[in-house]
């Protein structure tokens, strides 16, 4: 059966381009999804612009909405008016059998996890030259997490059947065109509340397979990925009241995994089944574009679709001027049709008249992890308060131009390029310590590891929002926002864009990693990292950290007590090293994630997860009546330390009438005092 759906599928194509170039088919007036329909720009009551207002007819979408166009949605429905015409019977018949709950429910459902699993396997299938779907690993909940993979390549390359049994393309791709072949991740149902992504893909993914020549300028240089439903866990925990704010899907999943988890919070520590399937999958991989879907929680405006996209100062200068590029097209598109967006709401104060800021994502988040390895990273959040239909219907829309804006592009070549230069300046001197043979990373390399919003610098955005203003709760009495619908407004707002570091660090030549640190080794290994475990028991002069001072949250976060504010001391010591402690050596395209998670303070590090809290409890001690003696004999050997005791006695007023606190600063001067009490156990190789 396969092998037939495949012949036919070749024979459609086949006509759609025709055998030779001058060749070409007529599409139906009523078929043709070109980017320019007619559309009208609405006007509120109140004389201002509102968000262009296109009747498009969707069956599952109403009409008259503030709505832009969506091709794929278009085909899709076209597809159901007019049975035979926009597809042959056979493959109509095929088309008709892989509808998605989406579909099936007129918009007011998202697929379950069962629904999801079977769907991908009958439409890998019907395709199985062209995509697979293979299980990447597990969630906590003991379910397989899937990932579609749509080779784009060969579905691109039909007019070049060969006569294999599986139709394969008889030419590959050049030198040249395969320098314009991008990657790109899709990630769904990270919060299986916000579950518009699993839906949006399901349609997208259908319509480049069955609708493939009107993606010919894409589909050669693509290599699409598709993370099915990420949460499996939280997507089999069903619920319909866990999103008070939301507005449908009928019912959908719960944001926390098997073990409570924010999955969305995970990347770094990689506490969860599901992130370590995920991160190996992003790592092997190495994509160029990601994409992770969400819905919005906050403000209230007129949008249905919002996004960001990673911040530039994390990456390489030539990935900033790709991000700049891509950004640009990718709003074009999106203004071509229709579709009227703004960046992700997030006010400087309550309500987005005051400004709005750029979200910084730090590697705890998808795309802020996703910036760790090179990879350009865009968050789509929908409006909460629209109907679900809408919001899946903005998330396709989002996906399908940002999949059309990447093809034909040179992002491969520069994609290469920054991750072999890295994003720090780089010497071409050789390192003098023989264990970093054949690296060509000099020291003193400086890395910002600690940004802040920069709010000197931004830029004025047009913005559609809601009047708002407050009025007593009858819940409390007290005031209470409100935003009122019935007065949209259009203006110009403060969009603050820009970081600055607050924050750097002097790379060495290598990081030294004890081997009793397994945990960290194990999430040093699946993020890709070289460790070199050294052969020989040896002793080396080593700049060494002290942690001289933390603050940790009160309440547990994500499994964890995290610290922050955190200040080190460095200092030079002779260290022991054993046989199997390990050497990572930073290079350019590891120097951002290592420094990132092996530098103490660092917003994200390990040490700021509690991978390293066994250094901060003091394990010997001392009896005052023994210590005594002792004391007062180590002060006449050291008359400096005496004064530098009296000095702080002298100085500070709390320290002079306690004499424990006295006693134990005596303690923590003589060699008693163990060494590595707050010792940061990640040694530095200059």
């Amino acid at each position: 059966m396969n092998k037939v759906v495949l012949v036919l599928f070749g024979l459609l194509v086949g006509l759609v381009h025709g055998q030779t170039k001058e060749k070409s088919i007529k599409i139906p007036k009523e078929l043709n999804y070109g980017l320019n329909r007619n559309e009208k720009t609405a006007v509120s009551s109140s004389g201002n612009s509102a968000i262009n207002t296109p009747k498009m007819g969707y069956d599952l979408v109403d009409s008259g909405i503030s709505m832009g166009m969506s091709n794929v949605m278009a085909r899709a429905e076209d597809a159901r008016r007019y049975p035979g015409k926009a597809l042959g019977k056979e493959m109509q018949v095929l088309f008709d059998s892989l509808k998605t709950p989406f579909e099936i429910s007129l918009g007011k459902s998202t697929a379950t996890y069962a629904e999801c699993v079977r769907w991908y396997k009958n439409l890998a299938s019907s395709f199985p030259a062209y995509c697979k779907l293979i299980p990447i690993g597990y969630g906590d909940i003991g379910k397989e997490i899937y990932v579609f993979k749509l080779l784009g390549e060969k579905l691109g390359r039909m007019d070049r059947f060969g006569t294999g049994d599986e139709g394969l393309p008889a030419n590959a791709l050049s030198a040249g065109e395969f320098a314009k072949t991008v990657k790109i991740l899709i990630n769904n149902n990270i919060h299986p509340g916000e579950p518009e992504g699993t839906d949006a893909s399901m349609l997208l993914l259908r319509d480049m397979l069955f609708f493939a020549q009107y993606w010919q300028q894409t589909l050669p240089y693509l290599e699409l990925h598709v993370v099915c439903q990420y949460n499996v866990d939280g997507t089999l925990n069903r619920n319909t009241t866990s999103r008070a704010n939301q507005n449908g899907p009928d019912a959908y999943g719960f944001r926390g995994n098997a073990q409570n988890l924010d999955l969305n919070r995970d990347f770094i520590k990689t506490d969860s089944r599901n992130a370590k399937a995920l991160v190996s999958l992003m790592v092997a991989e190495q994509y160029h574009l990601f994409v992770d879907n969400h819905t919005s929680n906050g403000a209230d405006y007129q949008y249905v679709l919002t996004y960001f996209h990673t911040c530039p100062e994390k990456l390489h200068p030539a990935l900033r001027d790709v991000l700049d590029q891509f950004e640009s097209g990718l709003l074009l598109r999106l203004k071509q049709n229709n579709w009227p967006t703004a960046p992700y709401v997030t006010p400087m104060k309550t309500v987005p008249d005051s400004g709005l800021y750029a979200f910084w994502e730090t590697g705890r988040y998808a795309t802020g992890f996703a910036a760790l390895h090179h990879t350009i990273g865009y968050t789509v959040e929908t409006h909460m308060l629209k109907p679900f239909n809408q919001r899946m219907l903005g998330t396709l829309a989002f996906l399908e131009q940002f999949v059309a804006n990447a093809s034909g592009t040179e992002l491969h070549g520069v994609f290469e390029k920054s991750r072999k230069q890295g994003i720090f300046f780089q010497s071409k001197s050789k390192p003098s310590n023989p264990l970093l043979a054949h690296q060509e990373v000099g020291p003193g390399s400086i890395m910002a590891i600690d940004f802040t919003l920069d709010k000197s610098r931004y830029e004025m955005i047009p913005f559609l929002g809601y009047s708002h203003a407050y009025k007593p709760s009858d819940v409390t009495g007290a005031p209470r926002l409100f935003y009122d619908r019935s007065k949209p407004w259009s203006k110009e707002v403060r969009y603050y864009s820009h970081y600055k570091s607050t924050d750097s660090v002097r790379l060495p030549q290598a990081y030294i990693v004890p081997f009793a640190y397994r945990e960290v080794i194990d999430r040093l290994n699946m993020n890709g990292i070289r460790l070199r475990p050294i052969p020989f028991d040896t002793i080396l002069s080593l700049r060494i950290s002290y942690i001289q001072d933390f603050k940790t949250v009160s309440q547990p976060y994500e499994k964890h007590y995290m610290h922050f504010a955190v200040k080190t001391r460095d200092t030079v010591r002779r260290m022991q090293l054993h046989r199997g402690d390990y050497i990572v050596a930073v290079t350019s395209q590891n120097a951002h994630f290592l420094s990132a998670v092996l530098e103490p303070r660092a917003p994200d590090s390990y040490f700021a997860w509690n991978f390293f809290d066994g250094i901060l409890m003091q394990k010997e001690g001392y009896s005052d009546y023994v210590f005594e003696d002792l004391a007062s004999t180590w002060l006449l050997a050291y008359p400096n330390q005496k004064a530098a005791l009296e000095r702080k006695k002298a100085t500070d007023p709390v320290f002079a009438k306690d004499p424990d606190a006295q006693l134990n600063w005596v303690y923590k001067q003589t060699d008693h005092y163990e060494y590595s009490h707050n010792l940061y156990p990640i040694y530095y190789l200059d």
